[in-house]
């Protein structure tokens, strides 16, 4: 075997299984840092509209701003469990 076949086939798959999950996760996170950021430095966007709808009592955006967090989580998750099934051959969708 060839040292690409070992390095790219066997042991880069399964390294990069650990490193995935973190990043998975920590996109999500991300989302919700931006509220803290976009807050301090005064920057529009996503966490400022999402403040401004909670000080202006505003149920309705409030609402929506939480179905794209929602979204958010649910992609990335997605996208995880699509990426397990090439970075692990044991796991298979059935």
């Amino acid at each position: 075997m060839s040292f690409y076949n070992i390095v790219v086939k066997h042991a880069l798959r399964n390294a990069l299984i650990a490193p995935f999950t973190v990043i998975m996760l920590q996109i999500p996170w991300l989302l919700n840092g931006v509220v803290i950021v976009e807050t301090l430095f005064n920057y529009k966007g996503f966490g400022w509209t999402l403040v401004q709808a909670a000080g202006n009592n505003d149920i309705e955006l409030l609402l929506g701003c939480y179905v794209v967090a929602v979204i958010v989580v649910l992609v990335t998750q997605l996208i995880s469990d699509i990426g397990y099934v090439f970075l692990n051959p044991r796991i298979r969708i059935s």
